[in-house]
């Protein structure tokens, strides 16, 4: 397989985000190993059909119960695992005298951060859906309603529009409850008045969208509406001026420092964004501290919010790529203030 082809020592990928990132198969019951060039697939028997098919014929397909022997005839001494591997796994690997494990979680990071142009296109055909979904909620709010009932229908119509899964944990949050960055749907009931955050995405061939908008059920205070506009223009700024080349934390600065000059700052309680793609929170992200450069065909949320507690919250958030001629915003949904 081509993704192995700068490792040097024996690997071992367990965690199942990365098995389907190297063989496109997806199997949470597996370890993938690679000696001297030879990519070995473990699994059970349950999945060595499925297995043949999906993978290139070059690997070695393996029953998962000899996976422990095999490694132990093998006399490893360095052995590159991923930072997710258990105290269990690694225990019995320190049984077979492999005397050095060696994180290769990094590396796989950068590896992953960089996405085929297929990537990009499972990604922008997940938001599609993600959209979609956002103008077919508005008409199902209605006054009185849970926070629990609309996510239910939220999760429904992701699914009725293609969804092959969630991206993550719907954010459906009403009121007060807004002020809570990641609040979980309770049984609030909509009034008018209210602000509505909705945070969710779709998942499609593997692959994740996300995108936050905040609407109002009726007529918002002039308070909400102001807090909102600030959130917007400072979305645009970062949108208008984040660039290849750039560390996370000159994008992150973009968002921060225009709410730093509002004098809100202390309310921007998370960084600007955060890499996806297989996973919902992938390397790199725009934060304060992130030195990580951007490059072309990187995939990353811009999400900038202000929360009061106990009060209320705006979050406004789109998905970004990086192509040759700077970025490209895969989000369509309307940003002007939607009150429903």
């Amino acid at each position: 397989m081509k993704k192995f082809a700068e490792l040097r020592d024996a690997a071992l990928i367990t965690s199942p985000s990365n098995l389907f990132y190297f063989t496109s198969f997806k199997n949470a019951d597996a370890k993938l190993f690679y000696l001297d060039k030879q990519v070995y697939y473990f699994t059970d028997a349950r999945y060595f059909e499925d297995a043949k098919i999906c993978l290139e014929s070059s690997v070695k397909i393996l029953d998962i119960k000899d996976f422990y022997n095999f490694i132990d005839k093998k006399k490893i001494n360095t052995l590159l695992v991923e930072d997710s591997l258990t105290f269990k796994e690694i225990h019995k690997l320190n049984e077979l005298n492999i005397k050095n494990l060696i994180s290769i979680t990094d590396k796989i990071n950068k590896l992953r951060a960089i996405k085929s142009h297929q990537e990009i296109a499972n990604i922008k055909s997940a938001q599609a859906i993600t959209d979609k979904t956002f103008s077919d909620i508005l008409g199902e709010i209605k006054q009185g309603m849970t926070e629990k009932e609309l996510n239910h229908i939220l999760t429904n119509l992701l699914y009725k529009n293609g969804a092959e899964n969630l991206a993550f944990s719907s954010i459906v949050a009403f009121g007060k409850n807004t002020s809570k960055p990641h609040a979980q749907p309770s049984n609030t009931k909509l009034e008018k008045g209210m602000p509505i955050t909705l945070d969710f995405g779709a998942k499609l061939n593997n692959y994740c969208s996300d995108m936050t908008r905040t609407i109002f059920f009726g007529q918002p205070n002039q308070e909400m509406i102001d807090i909102y506009n600030i959130v917007l223009e400072a979305q645009n700024i970062a949108l208008n001026n984040i660039n290849e080349g750039m560390t996370g934390k000159e994008c992150d600065s973009l968002s921060r420092e225009y709410f730093k000059k509002k004098g809100l700052d202390k309310y921007f309680l998370h960084s600007l964004g955060h890499s996806l793609g297989i996973d919902i929170h992938e390397w790199p992200r725009f934060s304060a501290q992130s030195q990580d450069i951007m490059k072309q065909n990187m995939v990353l949320s811009v999400e900038p919010g202000l929360y009061f507690e106990d009060r209320f919250g705006i979050r406004i958030e789109d998905i970004i790529y990086f192509d040759k001629n700077g970025i490209v915003d895969l989000t369509k949904s309307p940003k002007n203030i939607i009150i429903v």
